[in-house]
């Protein structure tokens, strides 16, 4: 099982929104915790680990290739095994901490961008939504092509100076999905590998927006 940390919900309700998140390389399960104040109270935050150990320091869902091209960049079977274990691992989650399972949203960023992304859309009768920064789609872990998929709600940003992740990944591969899928959006933002200020006020109201209640 993967190692998390979690902030139940302040609700009364028999069933809760859930937010899962999933860190970048390099990173931790408390990384993106740290927004889980800023998150609404009413939804149930957990943070999951990846379960790989970095020469850096750190966890990653998968290696990477830094120095090879886009298509030879990720260790695709290492990013399975993971993508496998985190939706094994939801079930868990939705009858020990009572949650809605109609109502699992995923954020995401960098690594934990890209598995959001996949997440969202080959497994859309477990996830409702994503948050994905400064990620890309990579389709080398979908099950089918970008345009045949619909109805995705996803909010997705990236710095268009970002040094790790090319802005030109992230706007080739979200803008070919948001052809077809209305409810997915990108924000650019003036910024290198980072969520900024504004990049994070306008996602929170981007979730404030798509809640079902």
């Amino acid at each position: 099982m993967l190692s998390y940390k979690i902030r139940k919900a302040s609700t009364a309700k028999a069933l809760k929104r859930c937010i899962i998140l999933l860190h970048g390389y390099g990173s931790n399960v408390d990384d993106l915790f740290s927004f889980a104040n800023y998150l609404p109270h009413q939804v149930t935050v957990i943070s999951l680990e990846a379960p790989l150990d970095t020469p850096f320091g750190g966890k990653a869902w998968y290696s990477i290739h830094f120095d090879a091209t886009q298509d030879k960049w990720s260790n695709l079977e290492e990013a399975k095994k993971s993508l496998d274990a985190i939706t094994q691992q939801l079930e868990y989650f939705i009858n020990e901490y009572d949650l809605n399972p109609k109502d699992i949203s995923l954020m995401g960023f960098s690594q934990g961008a890209i598995l959001s992304w996949s997440l969202l859309l080959d497994h859309p009768q477990k996830f409702r939504r994503a948050i994905c920064m400064s990620g890309y789609i990579n389709t080398q872990l979908l099950e089918k092509p970008l345009n045949e998929y619909q109805n995705i709600l996803a909010y997705a940003s990236h710095g268009t100076n970002d040094p790790t992740v090319p802005y030109e990944w992230a706007e080739s591969s979200i803008g070919e999905l948001r052809i077809n899928n209305s409810k997915t959006e990108f924000n650019a933002y003036p910024d290198g590998h980072n969520v900024s200020p504004e990049n994070f006020k306008d996602l929170l109201e981007w979730i404030s927006k798509t809640n079902l209640d």
